[in-house]
Parts: C-alpha cells; sequence; structure tokens
C-alpha cells in the first residue's frame, strides 16, 4: 500500500538532547527549596506562652504536600498509561509509549522530594492522628501509673465477691440437685459455670504490674478516644513508615522494570521483550491500584482521620490518568517544536490523545459528583464535614468556579469538536487549562484543611501562606523537570524496535 510508513526506517530510533534547561530547571528546584527551607526554619521559634511554632510556620506543611502530590500524580498517571498500553496490547500508542515511561520514571524523584513530609515537625502538622496518639498513649500511661493500686484492691474486692459468689452457687445447686428434674439439674449446673466464668475473668485480669498497666491504658485510650483506637492497627507510626516506602517501593519498581525492558529491546529488538511487558503488566495493575489507593489515604484522607470515603482512591486516580495525560499532549508539543517526533507522530496521535483527555475530564467528573452526591445524601457527620469545609468562606466559590465549570464545563464542550482535537494548538490550549484546573482541584482537596486543624476552626483561609504554597510548588516543579528531561536523554525517545511500531506509526481512527 503507497504511503505506509515502514518501521524498519526508523529502527534507529531519535535520541534528546536536554542540554542546559535539565540543569537549569534543577537550579530553580534547588534555589526554591533552599528559600521554602529558610523561611521554615526562621519561622520555626516557639512564642513565649506557646506551646507550638507559629500557625504560619506549620501551614508550611500543607505548602510541601500540595506540590508533592500535585506532581506526583502526573508521575502516577504516566505508570498507569504504560500499564494500559501494555495490558491492553495497545498499537497506537507505541510511537509515544516512551514519553509515558520517562513521566512515569520521575515518580523515583517524587518520593525523595516527599521525604521532608517524615519529619516531625511536617508530619506532625499535617497529620493531627500522629501527636494525637501520642498524647492519648502518654495520657494513658499516666492514668494506669496513678489508678494502679486502686485497680488492684478493686481487682482483690471482685476476685472474693466471685469466689463467695461461686461458692454460695455451688452449696445451694449441691443441695438442689438431690430433687431436681433433668431440665433443672441443667439449669443449675449452668448457674456454676456462668459464676466460674466470672471468676476466671477477674482472674484474668490479675498480672504482674505491667500487664495490669497495660490493660488500665488500653482502656482508658479505648474510652478517651474510641475512634483512633479502633484504627490504631493502621494508623500507626511503624506501619505508617513502612507503607511510605512500600508505596515508593511498589510504583518505582513497577515503571523501573517496564522501561528496562523497553530501552533493553530498542537494543536487542528481541520480542521477549515485549511479551515480558505485556504479562507483567497485567500482574502489575492490581500492585498500582493498591500502592495508589492507600498513598491517597494515607497522605490526604488522613489529613482528618475521623473523615472517610471509598470513592477517595478512584477520585484521585482519574485525576492522576486526566492530567498526566494533559502532560504528554503539552510535551510531545514540545518536543516537536524542537524538531523531534516530527516524522513518526501525526494528528491522528493527538486526535486519539484529545479522545482520552475527554473520556477522563468526563470520567473525573462523574467520580466528583458520585462522591460527593453520595455523602451528601447518607449525611453521616463523619462524611459530610469534608464537604461542609469546602462549602465555607472562599472555598464554595473556589469549587464551582474552578472544579465545575472550567475542570469539567468548559474542556468538555470544547473536547467534543472532533476537528479540534486535531489541531495541537487547540489541544495543547486545553491541555494546560486542565493541568490549571488540576492545581485548583489539589489545592481545594488539601489546602482547606489547615486552617481548621492549625486555629482549633476558628480560620479556614490562612492568606499569609499562600506565597509558601507558590515557592513549594516552583520548588517541586524544577524537580520534577529535572527529572523528566533526564529520563528523555537516557535512551531513544520513542521504542524505535517493538513489534508494534509499524500500526502506531500508520494509524487512522
Amino acid at each position: 500500500m503507497a504511503g505506509l510508513k515502514n518501521a524498519d526506517n526508523f529502527a534507529k530510533g531519535e535520541s534528546f538532547n536536554p542540554g542546559l534547561l535539565k540543569w537549569l530547571l534543577l537550579m530553580v528546584g534547588v534555589g526554591a527549596a533552599v528559600l521554602f527551607f529558610i523561611i521554615y526554619a526562621a519561622t520555626g521559634g516557639v512564642a513565649e506562652g506557646e506551646d507550638l511554632p507559629s500557625v504560619f510556620h506549620r501551614g508550611m506543611s500543607y505548602s510541601w504536600l500540595f506540590a508533592v502530590v500535585y506532581f506526583m500524580t502526573l508521575a502516577v498517571g504516566g505508570i498507569f498509561w504504560t500499564l494500559l498500553h501494555h495490558a491492553t496490547n495497545s498499537g497506537w500508542g507505541t510511537v509515544i509509549r516512551r514519553l509515558m515511561e520517562n513521566l512515569g520514571s520521575v515518580v523515583l524523584v517524587m518520593f525523595i522530594v516527599a521525604l521532608p513530609l517524615l519529619t516531625p515537625g511536617f508530619r506532625d502538622a499535617l497529620w493531627e492522628w500522629f501527636p494525637l496518639r501520642a498524647e492519648v498513649l502518654q495520657e494513658s500511661k499516666e492514668h494506669a501509673e496513678h489508678e494502679i493500686d486502686a485497680y488492684r484492691a478493686d481487682l482483690a474486692k471482685r476476685k472474693e465477691a466471685a469466689e463467695k459468689t461461686l461458692e454460695r452457687i455451688k452449696t445451694e445447686n449441691q443441695e438442689a440437685l438431690a430433687t431436681a428434674t433433668e431440665n433443672q439439674r441443667l439449669y443449675l449446673q449452668k448457674e456454676v459455670i456462668v459464676a466460674q466464668e466470672q471468676l476466671d475473668e477477674v482472674l484474668g485480669e490479675i498480672g504482674s504490674d505491667e500487664e495490669m498497666k497495660e490493660h488500665l491504658a488500653t482502656e482508658h485510650f479505648k474510652h478517651t478516644n474510641t475512634l483512633l483506637y479502633k484504627k490504631k492497627g493502621y494508623l500507626n507510626e511503624g506501619f505508617w513508615y513502612f507503607r511510605f516506602f512500600f508505596y515508593a517501593v511498589g510504583l518505582g519498581g513497577i515503571i523501573f522494570f517496564l522501561r528496562f525492558w523497553s530501552i533493553k529491546q530498542d537494543q536487542t529488538g528481541d520480542p521477549k521483550y515485549y511479551r515480558r511487558m505485556r504479562r507483567a503488566a497485567c500482574g502489575f495493575l492490581p500492585l498500582f491500584a493498591t500502592a495508589w489507593t492507600f498513598l491517597v489515604f494515607d497522605w490526604l484522607m488522613a489529613l482528618d482521620y475521623q473523615w472517610f470515603s471509598t470513592m477517595w482512591g478512584v477520585y484521585l486516580f482519574a485525576g492522576a490518568a486526566l492530567n498526566s495525560m494533559a502532560f504528554l499532549i503539552l510535551l510531545l508539543t514540545a518536543l516537536r517544536a524542537k524538531g523531534y517526533l516530527k516524522e513518526v507522530v501525526t494528528m491522528e496521535h493527538y486526535h486519539l490523545m484529545g479522545k482520552l483527555l475527554l473520556a477522563f475530564t468526563i470520567f473525573w467528573a462523574y467520580i466528583a459528583f458520585s462522591q460527593f452526591f453520595l455523602i451528601w445524601y447518607a449525611n453521616i457527620t463523619e462524611e459530610t464535614k469534608f464537604y461542609l469545609t469546602r462549602n465555607t468562606a472562599y472555598w464554595n466559590t473556589h469549587a464551582i468556579l474552578f472544579l465545575v465549570i472550567g475542570h469539567f464545563f468548559v474542556p468538555f464542550v470544547i473536547l467534543l469538536i472532533q476537528g479540534l482535537k486535531k489541531k495541537p494548538v487547540v489541544i495543547c490550549a486545553i491541555a494546560a487549562w486542565t493541568l490549571l484546573m488540576h492545581f485548583c482541584d489539589i489545592y481545594w482537596i488539601i489546602i482547606p484543611e489547615r486552617g481548621p486543624s492549625l486555629t482549633a476552626g476558628t480560620e479556614y483561609i490562612l492568606a499569609k501562606n499562600f506565597i509558601t504554597d507558590i515557592i513549594a510548588w516552583v520548588a517541586v516543579a524544577g524537580f520534577f523537570g529535572f527529572g523528566v528531561l533526564h529520563f528523555l536523554g537516557k535512551g531513544s525517545i520513542y521504542p524505535c524496535r517493538d513489534p508494534r511500531l509499524d500500526e502506531s506509526l500508520n494509524v487512522v481512527n
């Protein structure tokens, strides 16, 4: 067939030279990060008569979390698109798959940038269950120390009373058994068994001083904060740190192997790597879903440990998939503007990426509305508090203007028009707009927790922290950009010896 491109003519691939731009972005990231932490250190003093550093200082923790999560979603989205490409044996996206792999690889950089969140200053300001749990545990231990003597005396009285009760029942029942019927005999025997169980229960509480103190502390914890006690198996310091590194290893490992095999296929042309990536992608999908879902539970939902939503994981996933595709469109266009990928990428690829952008715009809106509808309709206090906070002060206007109208209706209407999805200028404008709305979405998720959490519910907007939000975002953006360009410069910028390259070069939809 005349006019068809032959994959053999593109087997050498294309190399990308990031030049000085990569290092410039790193310098921007380092400079902004240094400025951020200088401000953080300078405002960290405790005023006379105060127990904690200033609200502004603790509010900077939310700034860093916001920046990390924003760019983490883009990197995780790159992992998702890579997995989806292989799991569905997609052919059309082969020429842009390396961009997906490179974007996903930046997740390793993002976990390094996220390390400050592990420090007590950031951690305790963000997740109130950390200091609260420590406070309740300490209070419970002090209560146990204070009450141990009274508890021991009470146990002695209860033991004596239980022994007397058991002895009395045995004596009385022994006399009655002589004339009792079969049913009466069973009843009398059950009375003895119940009395013995009550005595055994008391005896079970008697132990060493340490065991009894542990029992007292546990009971005090249970009654002081029942909800935190019920969640203590999950919300505890050791397990939280373990999960942090599990997410890093899980997500980082997925993209490491997929990209490694993809590069090896470029070098050798061996189809075994193609088959290996397909099989591995299907196996990695459950790990990916688990790691991402619980990551956003730990980092975002647990900002208020009393709140919960069963749709939280898929809501954040929808945003990650949507906006990573928007970033890929912009990255692809930037590369083409520099002369790369011009021979392998056509307007058909833009059209397909635009359709995915439309599909996930609708999917994000569907999940966002479903979560809101179900929580509001159920009207459970622990659930509705999330939206009550965000319907207060400025945040309600923010949600309507940027999320409902900006994040959904504007791109939805434009992307419905088929011809516009084949125009790079238009599709890039929509992609940039979507990333801006994603900024507003992540901001709306995280920042409203800052005011009530740090000011005991008296303020909903800490305007002074807005500048640190921007500084943190610029810092992480610099590291993110450095990571993207670094991985782009390693190997060909498209899989040049993939068996599906012919299909992708000649795709028509």
